[in-house]
């Protein structure tokens, strides 16, 4: 055979290292699973904190537990905090994105806010990061990824029908429009923070984005925090505000993390969709309210959505 007529072996195509690979369903999903619990339980835990501590003044004391236990967690595991000085700018962009402007807009337009709202605005942030990824050209969904997001949003529709219903009171709509932006914002971070998760373990970025964020937070809220009456918060109040720090930011946190580094972002924040069926069996379980069967199917349809797009392939 002449030289010219063998075939010539061309050197494959190095995978990107921001897009993963789909997988089947494993830990990482247990985890995530276990963060939509986590994160269902917050959403009622911070709506009954404010009676007793204002959420200027939850939201520092929250992020100076969350972001000193994280910090000693990642010294105390990996004994490092180095980042190459070329990545900084966008582990502080992640950081403000995430942390410094999302915080305020989601827990202000909570207060302000039904949690039918909140449930369903939250539910646009896997259309939300998948939009982002496609722009960016990283991890562009297949067909039956977006199928699986328009299904989840749409079991998101049927929970909040079988329950309270959606409203578009005008008391509520400026809480809806920072819960819209505040997933948005929470989107972009998941975009933003995956490049750095190429190159650094998910508690890293976790820990540092985190901390950035918080500091202007932890700085705004000083004088309430100083001004705010403590001896009336009771032992219920500050284990809701210890369990908020540490399990919703911490915990929750690193999860989240971990499943964008693992399954990518758009997949990732499809487990925010469960959230509203979390709460409708908290409260069957816990304030006896009746799981209709617009909420029974809403939850199937979500389980369905997840599936599918939790299994779609990605292209670059």
């Amino acid at each position: 055979m002449t030289p010219s007529s063998k075939s010539i072996a061309l050197p494959p195509t190095a995978p990107d290292p921001t897009v993963p690979a789909p997988v089947k369903f494993g830990l990482i999903d247990l985890a995530l699973l276990a963060m939509t619990v986590i994160w269902g339980v917050n959403a009622v835990v911070v709506k009954a904190i404010y009676v007793q501590i204002p959420p200027l003044v939850f939201m520092s004391v929250r992020f100076v537990i969350a972001g000193s236990l994280l910090l000693a967690i990642l010294w105390g595991t990996e004994r490092s905090m180095h980042i190459d000085r070329k990545d900084w700018l966008l582990l502080i962009a992640a950081g403000m994105v995430g942390t410094g402007l999302y915080q305020p807009l989601f827990l202000s337009g909570l207060a302000m806010t039904t949690a039918s709202n909140t449930a369903l605005l939250i539910a646009t942030s896997p259309a939300f990061v998948a939009l982002l990824n496609r722009l960016t050209g990283r991890e562009v969904l297949s067909p039956r990824g977006w199928i699986g997001i328009a299904l989840t949003l749409a079991g998101v529709l049927l929970i909040i029908e079988g329950g309270a219903g959606f409203s578009l009171a005008s008391q509520s709509l400026l809480g809806d429009v920072m819960i819209l932006l505040g997933s948005f914002l929470w989107a972009s971070y998941a975009v933003l923070a995956a490049p750095l998760m190429a190159r650094y373990s998910p508690l890293r970025v976790t820990a540092l984005t985190t901390s950035i964020g918080a500091a202007p937070l932890i700085l705004l809220g000083l004088p309430a925090v100083a001004a705010h009456d403590w001896h009336q918060v009771t032992i219920g109040g500050w284990s809701a505000l210890f369990y908020s720090a540490v399990f919703a930011i911490v915990i929750g946190y690193i999860i989240w993390n971990n499943g964008v580094k693992k399954i990518g972002g758009a997949r990732t924040a499809l487990y925010n969709n469960l959230i509203p069926v979390i709460g409708a069996i908290s409260a069957a379980l816990i304030l006896g309210e009746a799981l209709t069967p617009l909420k029974i199917g809403g939850a199937a349809v979500i389980f369905a959505g997840l599936h599918l797009a939790r299994t779609a392939r990605v292209r670059v």
